[in-house]
């Protein structure tokens, strides 16, 4: 009984690994130290934070390329792409993939004569890869024919193109088109059974996407299937890779100072919050004016695309600006039964002696507040694209410790095993002592049996 309960353990310890993809990322921001004079700080923070970009690595190809990928929250393919138009990033450290040169390659565009994607200027091919299980990666799925977009020179065919890197888009809310659809391809292949999709911040650059798996199954120390709430999202089926939801309430301070746009849209890919015309307006007026009027704050307006203004609060670092006094904004939700408050540790980021709010108003789309990192690092989410819900863990059992999968659930398995072979050598051994102890009951119990006398002799 005891054998079969360990393989039991051992077979729901490798259902977990076997239904779940890991994805280490990385922020990729510009150094603030390294500014050019022709740009102000205000100008690079929009820049780092507005097309916020993180990044993981990826093994592509026969014999297996090693390329940066970077996740693209405004997409919903995966794309490989040829130029180097990351500035600052260090390409290499990586390898280049030139698809004639991998044994997996397949041309689906050539094989099924889809003449029309070379004039929108890509390719469809069949690719193998390999993911990551667990958070070091040491653990790795090969997964064959997944299919991603490569970029073409227009109109010209057969080329042997060489990629620097990947664009990954991880389709948060459902498709009317399945090409390249990572998630699919996935669950096609076995490596996940559910589009449960959770975004974890380690800390403010780094952090883990996991897909296939609710977090209270693969980190049962720290989530409890009891604390999970669920949220249904307002439905989206175009391109857009959006995540709205109506909050219940959304107000500064205290309720009598609600916002009437309740609307939220989460993404992953933003560094900043995105603000509405009636929140910008309202924290100028409740906190920011009385510092501008003394030279303390001010609004950077920075121009992006022709006239896409976008304004960005800034303030020196003196003691007559007390930030600490500044009014927290609440974002409640009556299904999840919880008050999300973003507070001036969220929302200031100090860069040399100032202060930059990183609620930034753009007057083109100030309907809806959109949630990125200040909010996304502070509380974890997950998402399911099939239910499109959000879940949420109310308590978080932040006092415990985490159990330390990173170090490698193999190693788990490999435990178990030697548990059960330990266990099974002291049932032969309590076994031999307890047959011998038998035995020499009965040699005792025979009055005349010689002691003395040597036992071959005996025969």
């Amino acid at each position: 009984m005891f054998i079969i309960l360990f393989f039991g353990i051992i077979l729901n310890v490798k259902i977990i690994l076997d239904n779940l993809i890991v994805i280490p990322f990385k922020g990729y921001i510009e150094d603030y130290n390294k500014i050019v004079m022709k740009r102000s700080i205000s100008k690079i923070l929009l820049d780092n934070y507005l097309d916020y970009k993180i990044y993981t690595d990826i093994k592509i190809g026969t014999p297996p390329k090693r390329l940066p990928v970077f996740i693209n929250s405004n997409i919903k393919i995966f794309r490989a792409k040829i130029d180097e138009n990351m500035p600052n990033f260090n390409f290499s450290k990586y390898d280049k993939y030139k698809p004639m040169d991998s044994l997996s390659f397949l041309n689906i565009t050539k094989i099924l004569n889809l003449e029309e994607f070379y004039f929108l200027g890509y390719s469809l091919i069949n690719e193998t890869l390999k993911f990551c299980k667990i958070k070091n990666c040491k653990d790795e799925l090969e997964i064959k024919n997944i299919q991603l977009y490569t970029e073409t020179k227009k109109n010209i065919i057969n080329i042997d193109y060489s990629y620097s890197f990947l664009e990954i888009g991880i389709p948060l809310s459902k498709s009317t088109n399945e090409q390249t659809n990572v998630l699919i391809d996935l669950k096609n292949s076995g490596a996940i059974n559910s589009s449960i999709i959770t975004i974890e911040y380690e800390n403010n650059n780094e952090g883990y996407i996991y897909i296939g798996e609710y977090p209270h199954i693969y980190n049962k120390n720290k989530f409890n299937n009891n604390d999970l709430f669920t949220a249904y999202t307002i439905p989206n089926y175009g391109i857009n890779n959006q995540i709205k939801l109506n909050m219940d309430k959304i107000y500064i301070m205290n309720e009598e100072n609600y916002l009437e746009n309740n609307i939220i849209i989460f993404n992953y890919g933003l560094g900043i919050i995105l603000s509405t015309e009636e929140y910008f307006n309202n924290i100028l007026e409740i906190f920011f004016n009385k510092y501008i009027n003394l030279n303390i704050c001010k609004i950077n307006i920075e121009k992006r695309n022709f006239n896409n203004n976008y304004h960005i609060v800034s303030c020196n670092k003196r003691e007559e600006f007390k930030i600490y006094e500044f009014p927290s904004l609440y974002l409640f939700k009556e299904e999840f039964n919880f008050i999300f408050e973003l507070n001036y540790k969220d929302l200031f980021k100090e860069i040399g002696d100032q202060y930059y709010f990183l609620i930034v108003y753009f007057p083109f789309s100030s309907t809806n507040f959109e949630l990125g990192k200040p909010f996304l690092k502070k509380y974890q989410l997950s998402y399911n694209v099939d239910m499109s819900a959000i879940h949420f863990y109310k308590k978080n059992n932040d006092d415990k410790k985490e159990i330390k999968i990173n170090n490698g659930e193999k190693n788990i398995i490999y435990l178990i095993y030697l548990m059960i072979l330990v266990v099974f050598l002291s049932i032969i051994f309590y076994k031999k002592i307890y047959h011998n102890k038998r035995k020499l009951r009965k040699n005792e119990l025979n009055e005349d049996f010689n002691y003395s006398v040597p036992i071959d002799d005996i025969n």
